[in-house]
């Protein structure tokens, strides 16, 4: 049996004996190896799955690895799924598996809140029905629906605004339908109310999606950790679960729509206002979608360590809006921490034209407000800064961070990208080396667009 592990774009071979406590590739990469997704992973044949279960559970029993209510949540759900398939008869493994449900019962993450506490409901909730335990089914049921209630926006959006956190929640809340529907603990009352809020969360992914399924990654949020669009459509059409058309709202994002193109906007606050530690600084920042795929993107997420790049991959300076003075809207500190927020004022919110001002950390002296005018072949954005100008030496720009395959052609004071879309500007744009990470550990040399201002500039994108 392999003992060769590859998470987060990070391969690690541990030879003879694994150690589940590994944490040489960083704290998130041996939580993947703690989840064992790889369990329902049908590339692996079964028996050297069930064998790294029984290895994991020697050493838990054993008191070798230490729970932590997150991965363990993850596993009780996969080692579960991979139980309805093939049926586990190792004493040893159950015994790991009860205690890792009881333990979750009395350490729920009430302290973290958001994703979290809501994986622990889900895996509880998932547990009751296997182990067919009406006490936890009761108690799991009111956390489960009392943290969906506080969670789900009113548009179907989780409330960290992530794509990647509202997929893989999404993912849990049909996998908890198809479960209770075969369970006679659940009752009618229960199933509708998963039911109508899967039927939100999937409107919103509709609504959030560019037409080829993609995302824009912003806050945090990168491919190949969650289900994708079509993945999440295809259970919701299994489960008979219709789609619909809602309006981003709550969430704090609009989608702008043309003759073959697409844009998506944040343009709401930092939220939770209590837990924003999947937040990027990074309001009026838009993401743009042409004829078939993504050109602007957002930098995206290479890492969760606390470290510069974490820092640099939540600041203003690298999304597609405008620094003023070079300052962070937020104060983004310390890998998943907020100090002072910025706020927002939503001026102009219809398909035609949408303006919003953000007041860098919360003071009306430095603001930025942006318009998007919007017509079939051309989307014009309008910036205007103002400043108390207490750095002299610092200045404002606007950043438009372009996909690595993008072309760019420069004609005078005007750009073209890929041959298709004419850029132009009230100040010359400059062209800089940069890079964005679409997956974690996977930063990708690309080009950026940046451009000074003073206090007012245009730029537009001509669709050809």
């Amino acid at each position: 049996m392999s003992n060769k592990f590859c998470f987060l774009n990070v391969q690690h071979n541990f030879g003879n004996k694994i150690d589940w406590n590994y944490c040489g590739q960083g704290k998130l990469w041996n939580y993947n190896l703690q989840y064992f997704n790889f369990l329902n992973d049908d590339s692996v044949i079964s028996s050297e799955r069930l064998e790294l279960l029984k290895s994991f559970s020697h050493d838990f029993l054993n008191n070798h690895v230490p729970p932590e209510p997150y991965p363990v949540s993850l596993r009780i759900i996969n080692s579960l799924l991979f139980h309805l398939l093939f049926p586990i008869k190792d004493d040893k493994v159950k015994r790991a598996l009860m205690f890792q449900i009881n333990y979750l019962e009395n350490n729920l993450e009430f302290h973290i809140l958001a994703n979290h506490l809501l994986e622990n409901a889900f895996a509880l909730f998932i547990a009751s029905l296997f182990i067919e335990d009406k006490r936890l089914n009761k108690k799991a049921t009111k956390l489960l629906l009392n943290q969906l209630d506080v969670q789900i926006l009113s548009d179907g959006g989780h409330f960290e605004c992530s794509p990647m956190y509202q997929s893989i929640l999404l993912s849990r809340l049909l996998l908890a339908i198809e479960l209770s529907t075969q369970s006679d603990l659940c009752n009618n009352s229960t199933i509708d109310i998963l039911r109508e809020n899967a039927q939100k969360m999937l409107s919103w992914i509709k609504a959030y999606s560019f037409p080829d399924g993609s995302w824009a990654l912003m806050n945090d949020a990168a491919i190949e950790i969650a289900p994708t669009t079509n993945q999440l459509f295809s259970a919701a059409k299994f489960l008979n679960i219709k789609i619909e058309n809602y309006p981003l709202r709550e969430s704090g994002f609009r989608k702008l729509v043309g003759n073959n193109w697409e844009a998506i906007v944040k343009v709401g606050p930092i939220q939770p206002s209590y837990q924003p530690g999947h937040s990027h600084a990074d309001i009026n920042s838009f993401c743009l979608w042409f004829n078939g795929k993504q050109l602007i993107v957002d930098p995206g997420t290479s890492t969760y360590s606390i470290s510069e790049q974490r820092d640099k991959e939540r600041s203003t300076l690298s999304h597609n809006t405008v620094s003023v003075l070079g300052m962070n809207q937020s104060d983004v500190w310390g890998g998943f921490r907020i100090g002072k927020r910025a706020k927002t004022n939503l001026i102009k919110d219809d398909s035609q034209r949408l303006i919003t001002t953000v007041y860098f950390l919360g003071n009306k002296k430095n603001s930025h407000t942006r318009s998007f005018i919007v017509s079939a072949n051309q989307l014009v954005i309008i910036d205007e800064l103002k400043t108390k100008k207490s750095n002299i030496d610092s200045k404002s720009i606007g950043i438009i961070q372009l996909e690595k395959d993008v072309s760019i052609i420069l004609e005078n004071t005007r750009l073209r990208l890929n041959n298709s879309i004419l850029v132009c500007s009230d100040e010359k744009i400059s062209i800089e080396e940069s890079e964005y990470a679409s997956s974690f550990n996977n930063l990708q040399k690309s080009k950026k667009l940046v451009y000074p201002i003073s206090t007012k500039q245009s730029v537009s994108f001509k669709f050809l």
